[in-house]
């Protein structure tokens, strides 16, 4: 027989805040509501200690909760538990199985028809990773292996190896195609990258004012239409976009054979929030993304935004550039 620990409460009418915040931190750390009257995970010292801290929340927010650990009398009962776990795990399993099956599906409809981009390749990657990190929340949860937990791992497993296919055949299209560019060859020229502007976009505008070409005018293009007067970027089909693994930032900083180390650190920080891989793990990222979708939230402009978010990058870099002079 298992032994659980439970979780008995009743929180006042007039405190719906503390209703919301107790109940998403039970379902954080997997507890399963049984029979509408208790929560219940299986008793561990965590999970013994987590419920205590919730319990302590609860009586200190005016509250009534109690806490009980014990074991289940018959194996049926046992069964009806970890079923609730299961069902619980499932759930969030099917919607990632889903979200595999589409992407998926997605490629192969590419295949048949205008063929694979590397802007897909990098699209599916992104939600590929988008997967891996729910499977790995649920994953910390699920503490009797729901039963779709084997069928997701096939959908992951099957996902990467096309992706994989398809990055190995970019990477070599890459090293066929690419060059280093002459920055005077680049002077005073229009360039265009898709509206609605995030960091990478943001980020390379700034990289090519400051760097390539300080004469830079910048338009703003829906989908994928490029003005005949204008040099694309992070846009399908330009030479200025991701690469590989790489992020345009990255490509740009490659193309121009910019040697700066203050440079690879902003480009390593937006590699991480544009991919969302943690490559680089930079600690900056986190906040940097919130100023960014913040300033994106408040303008609604991507000329202002452009401004404002030089002058985070400029900043950034003088902090990077201090930093490797003192050291």
């Amino acid at each position: 027989m298992n032994k659980w620990i439970l979780l008995i409460h009743q929180i006042a009418h007039d405190s719906p805040n503390l209703r919301v915040k107790i109940w998403r931190n039970l379902k954080k750390h997997g507890a399963v509501l049984f029979k509408n009257a208790v929560y219940v995970l299986p008793f561990t010292d965590e999970h013994e200690e987590t419920m205590q801290w919730l319990c302590n929340q609860i009586k200190e927010g005016g509250s009534d909760a109690s806490l009980f650990i014990t074991e289940s009398l018959d194996k049926k009962q046992d069964e009806e538990i970890i079923k609730s776990f299961h069902e619980i795990c499932d759930k969030e399993y099917i919607s990632l199985i889903e979200v595999c099956d589409a992407e998926l599906k997605k490629i192969t409809q590419r295949e048949e028809t205008e063929g694979i981009s590397e802007g897909l390749v990098h699209e599916c990657k992104r939600k590929l990773n988008e997967i891996l990190k729910g499977a790995d929340d649920i994953s910390k949860i699920d503490f009797f292996h729901a039963p779709q937990k084997e069928l997701l791992l096939q959908k992951i497993s099957s996902l990467q190896k096309t992706l994989l296919k398809w990055t190995k055949t970019s990477e070599k299209e890459i090293k066929v195609t690419g060059k280093v560019y002459q920055i005077k060859d680049f002077s005073d020229k229009k360039w265009v990258t898709r509206k609605d502007i995030f960091i990478d976009r943001i980020a390379s505008a700034w990289l090519i004012k400051r760097f390539i070409d300080p004469k830079a005018r910048f338009v703003f293009s829906s989908k994928d239409k490029i003005p005949g007067d204008a040099i694309p970027f992070d846009m399908y089909g330009s030479e200025f976009t991701h690469h590989g693994e790489d992020c345009t930032f990255e490509t740009f900083i490659k193309a121009f054979d910019l040697k700066d180390s203050a440079l690879q650190s902003i480009a390593e920080i937006v590699h991480d929030i544009d991919l969302k891989d943690d490559k680089y793990g930079r600690k900056e990222v986190e906040g940097l993304s919130q100023i960014i979708t913040g300033l994106s939230q408040k303008l609604k402009n991507d000329n202002k935004l452009l401004e404002k978010g030089f002058e985070i990058f400029d900043a950034l870099y003088q902090n990077y550039s201090s930093n490797n002079e003192r050291s």
